[in-house]
């Protein structure tokens, strides 16, 4: 199996596959400071007092006991004390497992716990840990990964650190700080590649077929392999296979735009819409506490654009996405704060159901029993925003109320809130709108005016109008008129003789019309015989006799 090695452009420029060894083989530079002086400098970093004398030479120092502050001094790297370093466990979130370098035990990996050479940390899934080595760098382990601690060397109070690690499989998300010298190493090998980085953010991921993939984020990396190299630039990915060196670089997929996701949520689980990414197979969402995700709360990714975060705490969080090209490389990432204000929830609505159509004066509203809810808020309005509530009630405790109030006719919402034991209120729930009908009209008073053949009955109120209704059965199944009329009376002047039925429903202004009243039977008299019926057989028996 071929290895692929990963080194930093910056370095790559000038150096081989001895990146390692050359890089070593260098002189640290030390910039005097006051109170400084070579004793001092040498008893904090020398291995050795021995060396004394000899950095004096190198560096052609007059006075040893007075060095002027800014003064450059160089230390060999062999002449450096170096020891042991550590990997430290900073955050965790599920679940890990730290398999012992010397007896092979497994132990459960708690926040705190440090990582010694060939230690290694297993994550399970839905659970990350991040690591923070003796340099400051920073490795997110993300969920269902090995990494083994291969080699963890510092050099004294430099601040150098020559680390090495290897991802067995799954995913990591690294942010390395810039180096510090020439013993400054940050490596991290998978089964097919070898990323050798310093001052730069990074992803990189091993995958079970073997291919590892690689995505800058900020800085640069340079791939090379199998007689190959490759320059890989901000903003860039590359996949490694074991058997080929690294396919040429690719553009990532561009950031998401967040703009439109609210900075406060009130209901949880809620739902993310970013823009959609041209060439994004499936979107990640990651959350975290901290704006530098040391730790991730949530991290899943979805087929599409339209995702949901989980429920979480009322708190302040951040939440990362970005989009996945068809060949599994993630591309660059947004990142938008928010607050949860989501609890206690509030509870579910259940009657009147959204759009109730009621007719009766008397409501009665029944909801949801949340699990954190000990009272209730009710609140009854005839617009939207709850400007002037019918009913603004404090205090229930049950999960039925039916206010004191009749409900007129007309359009309403009403919306419940839960409060918790220690008295927080969480938010209103949607308002759900319902409508209370125009009674049927008052027929008590209607008549028929047999004179002009008009069946009239009571006036609305104003901005009201009827739909009026004539038939010959009183199942209304065959209709001879059905419409609106203004005024409350229909003309019946071009029927026929005979019995109809007639029934009338008030309409309100915005269209709705209510229920129809009880039908009216209305009669349709022939009309009288004209006086010329009777003077024709008259006249006719007249001529007869003459």
């Amino acid at each position: 199996m071929r290895k692929i090695k990963i080194i930093f452009s910056g370095f790559l420029l000038f150096l081989s596959f001895g990146f390692a060894v050359s890089s070593l083989a260098k002189d640290w530079v030390y910039t005097v400071q006051p109170g400084d002086n070579l004793w001092i400098l040498s008893k904090k970093h020398l291995k050795s007092m021995r060396y004394w004398k000899d950095l004096v030479e190198l560096n052609n120092v007059p006075d040893p006991y007075n060095i002027p502050p800014g003064t450059t001094l160089r230390f060999p790297m062999e002449w450096l004390k170096y020891g042991s370093s550590v990997a430290t466990i900073i955050e965790l979130t599920g679940e890990a497992t730290i398999i012992e370098r010397n007896t092979g035990h497994e132990l459960v990996a708690v926040k705190g716990k440090i990582l010694w050479d060939n230690d290694s940390i297993r994550t399970a899934a839905e659970s990350n840990a991040t690591l923070q080595f003796t340099d400051g760098s920073k490795v997110l382990i993300q969920a269902e990964s090995e990494m083994k601690m291969e080699r963890l060397v510092s050099y004294g109070a430099t601040g150098m650190a020559d680390t090495k690690v290897r991802l067995e499989s799954g995913r990591s998300h690294n942010n390395v700080i810039p180096h510090r010298g020439p013993g400054s190493r940050f490596e991290i090998s998978t089964p097919s590649a070898i990323a050798a980085v310093r001052g730069t953010e990074y992803r990189i991921s091993a995958e079970k077929a073997g291919e590892s993939r690689a995505e800058v984020l900020t800085g640069a990396v340079g791939v090379a392999g199998s007689g190959e190299s490759k320059n890989v630039p901000e903003g860039f990915g590359t996949i490694s296979y074991p058997d080929k060196g690294p396919l040429d670089p690719v553009k990532l997929l561009p950031a998401p735009d967040l703009s439109g996701f609210p900075d406060t949520v009130l209901r949880v689980p809620f739902l993310l819409k970013p823009s959609k990414v041209e060439g994004a197979v499936q979107y990640r969402l990651q959350i975290a506490k901290d704006k530098h995700f040391l730790t991730l709360l949530y991290d899943k990714a979805f087929p599409s654009a339209n995702m949901w975060g989980p429920d979480l705490p009322d708190n302040t969080y951040f939440l990362r996405v970005h989009g996945i090209d068809g060949k599994g490389l993630e591309g660059l990432y947004s990142v938008h704060s928010f607050v949860v204000q989501a609890h206690p929830v509030p509870p579910m609505q259940v009657a009147p159901v959204a759009d109730a159509v009621l007719q009766q004066p008397v409501a009665v509203f029944q909801w949801s029993e949340p699990q954190e809810a000990e009272q209730y808020w009710f609140q009854l309005a005839a617009d939207e925003s709850f400007g002037k509530p019918v009913a603004d009630i404090k205090g229930l405790t049950s999960t039925t109320y039916t206010p004191d109030i009749a409900v007129v006719p007309g359009v309403y919402f009403w919306r419940v809130a839960s409060v918790d034991g220690d008295g927080k209120t969480g938010p209103f729930s949607d308002p759900q709108k319902f409508r209370r009908t125009p009674p049927s009209p008052d027929m008590s008073d209607a008549e028929m005016d047999v004179e002009e053949m008009a069946f009239r009955w009571r006036k609305a109120e104003p901005g009201q109008s009827f739909t009026c209704q004539v038939a010959h059965d009183p199942e209304f199944t065959n209709l001879l008129f059905d419409d609106k009329v203004r005024e409350p009376q229909y003309n019946l002047k071009h029927f026929e003789p005979g019995t109809y039925y007639i029934r009338v429903a008030i309409v309100d202004s915005d269209g709705f019309a209510g229920p129809f009243g009880p039908y009216q039977t209305v009669h349709v008299p022939a009309p009288p015989p004209s006086p010329w019926a009777f003077s024709i057989p008259g006249a006719i028996m007249l001529l007869f006799m003459l």
